[in-house]
């Protein structure tokens, strides 16, 4: 439910301070009062009287929160996802089909990039699309079953797992976005920024070489260069954006879309990497010593 006060009435006050608690709640989902009145620079005496009225009014609702990095220190090892009765096979069956998955979606990103520099790929990420969500389908299958027959925590892990296979199956769906996009693109009207995509799609898939080691062979150690390329690329990006606002406007949103689907590709890789380190070690993947 969103708040917001009628626009009849002007907004001032005591009216502005609850509006400003409840778009800090969404923005930034807090999760103590102290860094909610942290945040809104107010004391926490006043937030508490505030939120009383707005916990009245059916605005915001008291909710628990997970601690991560408590379930994660308490959660077994990806190589340690078999509770009793669970053999080693189905475990290696499932990271088999997972690397399954990564391999088409890599090489979905692989064609886009390959149409993008104007040549033609062995198979188009359009015609690899299908058989991606065929394997995405089969690890969920799996991991449903772990999901429903796996004690706690090891079915927060084949969720976690879950998400990583999602996450590829988007790379996937972007790359065939992008794909559609670049036959909108003539190659010369790029101009300048020709390099700089080029340059972002070489990022995402050095980016992706860390993501593959760290979700596989646990070589967690990898992350540190994971986001130094990642910092390098969203640089990249940003000095992207910045470029094609100089083209006409239908130039530029073909220009900026592309580039936004190039981003989210790198976030889902990014994410899949962090969530694969909090499984192999139990900590946040800042936390994971060198």
């Amino acid at each position: 439910m969103r708040w917001s006060q009628p626009s009849s009435t002007p907004r001032q006050g005591r009216e502005v301070t609850l509006a400003r608690v409840i778009e800090t709640i969404d923005r930034t989902a807090p999760e103590t009062k102290a860094e909610l009145a942290e945040e809104l620079g107010l004391s926490q005496h006043y937030l508490s009287e505030l939120l009383q009225e707005l916990k009245a009014e059916g605005i915001v609702h008291k909710g628990y929160v997970i601690d991560d990095v408590t379930v994660y220190e308490r959660a077994p090892a990806i190589s340690e996802l078999t509770c009793e009765g669970r053999s080693e096979e189905t475990l290696d069956r499932l990271l088999g089909h997972l690397e399954e998955l990564e391999s088409v979606t890599t090489d979905q990103y692989e064609a886009a990039k390959t149409r993008f520099v104007g040549e033609t790929p062995e198979q188009t990420a359009e015609k690899l699309e299908p058989l991606a969500n065929e394997r995405c389908l089969v690890v969920l299958q799996v991991l449903k079953s772990m999901t429903l027959t796996t004690d706690w925590p090891g079915n927060r892990i084949a969720s976690d797992l879950g998400t990583i296979a999602v996450n590829f199956e988007i790379i996937g769906d972007r790359a065939c976005y992008i794909s559609d996009i670049t036959s909108k693109i003539e190659s010369d009207s790029a101009g300048i920024v020709h390099n700089h995509i080029r340059d972002i799609f070489d990022g995402g898939l050095t980016i992706n070489e860390h993501v593959v080691e760290i979700v596989f062979d646990a070589e967690v150690g990898r992350m540190d260069d994971l986001y130094a390329e990642e910092d390098e690329v969203h640089r990249k990006l940003d000095e992207l954006f910045e470029l094609v606002t100089a083209y006409e406007p239908e130039m530029y949103g073909h220009l900026a879309t592309l580039t936004r689907a190039l981003e989210r590709s790198i976030y889902y890789w990014v994410n899949a990497a962090e969530l694969a380190a909090r499984i192999h070690t139990g900590m946040e993947p800042d936390h994971i010593p060198e």
